[in-house]
């Protein structure tokens, strides 16, 4: 029973249950097969999707308080809500034919299942890494709708998308108040807190759910999944594991995967060793930069500080060349693939295809293992100025 409390899901009340204005008798020209379809979830700790007569819930935890998050029930365009439903936020009928993502993470997704086209709208427009969204985006086909934090409501509003996808995070439901009671659905997405990489990968069923490609998803998970296990097998067994250390320091803290973070759960699939693999955060662990250049001062591998080459790394703070992994050049930016305008496609892409992270990781971890792999997330950085390439 996922958290201990997905029975909880079904039963908890939220406060109202608001629906949107849809005539469901209406004729219909989306399609709905596969509708019926169920895929099971296996890796994926933060959503279920629970299959009715005619109709399913799609529920998002609430991980941090034991809960509910969100609640939505799905029904096949075209067709009379049936009653006696559980407790629930919004009915929504589907294929949704419109979306409002406020996440670039949602991208990959999307872009995966082949619906780009219902994209109405974008947070950071002018950093999409996608080349039809870009495109649409300097078309005026797409609405700026602000940054992830900071969404422009009305603008919102006039798009009236069939749902806003959007980032969940503690709390989240008392920020989003307008968006509620707007009478838009809401479908939140926490892929980020899933301790898996798989799990992460897994949510494409959460989108293709609300596209009526549940059998779509859960094809493209499959062939992922595939590839992702392929490559692990190939350190299973492996003695010789790099330390590595993550990330860098940012105002006087540095933030550090937790134990049970995907991040974490990369290095081990990768034949890595890390320091703080016991540790039991999903999230970051904030640490002085004393502990960790104390416990990681002799670290063989760095991934992830966020500058484009060795010296401005030093720009940031001097005491970054004490690090092992700063002298011998083994520190790694996750910048390979970014735009002019700073579209990253790690945080579009990325998520879906957890399969080429790995690649990439591996390739760092144990060169010998995938000699003929380019890098495609993940950069080498060097002492000369990153120029970035057209894309």
């Amino acid at each position: 029973m996922k958290f201990g409390f997905q029975s909880l899901a079904l039963l908890v009340c939220l406060a109202s249950c608001n629906t949107k204005k849809t005539d469901h008798m209406a004729e219909s020209s989306k399609n709905t097969s596969g509708f019926e379809f169920e895929s099971q979830i296996e890796y994926a700790d933060c959503f279920t999707i629970v299959h009715h007569g005619g109709y399913k819930q799609v529920i998002v935890f609430d991980v941090w308080n034991k809960d509910t998050l969100s609640n939505n029930i799905l029904i096949p365009d075209g067709t009379v809500s049936p009653t006696d439903l559980p407790y629930h936020d919004y009915i929504i009928p589907v294929p949704v034919s419109s979306v409002a993502p406020l996440s670039g993470t949602h991208l990959g997704f999307i872009d995966l299942l082949d619906e780009l086209d219902t994209i109405k709208g974008a947070t950071n427009g002018e950093r999409l890494y996608n080349k039809k969204l870009q495109k649409k985006y300097q078309n005026g086909e797409l609405a700026e709708l602000g940054t992830a934090m900071a969404t422009n409501l009305e603008v919102i509003l006039d798009v009236n998308p069939d749902i806003v996808m959007k980032t969940g995070f503690e709390d989240i439901r008392n920020n989003d108040e307008r968006i509620l009671d707007s009478g838009i659905p809401i479908a939140y997405n926490i892929e980020w807190m899933e301790t898996k990489m798989l799990g992460r990968a897994e949510w494409i069923k959460f989108v293709g759910a609300f596209f009526c490609k549940e059998q779509e998803a859960d094809s493209v998970f499959r062939a992922i999944e595939d590839r992702y296990l392929a490559v692990t097998n190939l350190v299973r067994n492996i003695e010789n594991r790099p330390t590595v250390l993550s990330g860098s320091n940012s105002k006087g803290t540095w933030f550090m995967p937790g134990g049970r973070s995907y991040i974490a759960q990369l290095i081990e699939d990768a034949g890595g060793a890390y320091h703080y693999k016991n540790e039991s955060s999903q999230g970051s662990i904030p640490l002085s930069f004393e502990i960790v250049l104390e416990n990681l001062v002799d670290a063989d591998i760095w991934i992830g500080p966020r500058v484009s080459s060795l010296p401005e790394l030093l720009l940031m703070d001097e005491r970054y060349k004490l690090f092992k992994a700063y002298k011998t050049g083994q520190v790694y930016n996750i910048d390979n693939r970014v735009t002019e305008t700073g579209g990253n496609d790690y945080w579009e892409s990325g998520v879906a295809r957890p399969d080429l992270m790995l690649k990439d990781i591996i390739s760092i971890f144990h060169p010998d293992l995938l000699p003929d792999h380019q890098l495609h997330f993940y950069r080498r950085l060097t002492n000369e100025p990153y120029i970035k390439s057209p894309h």
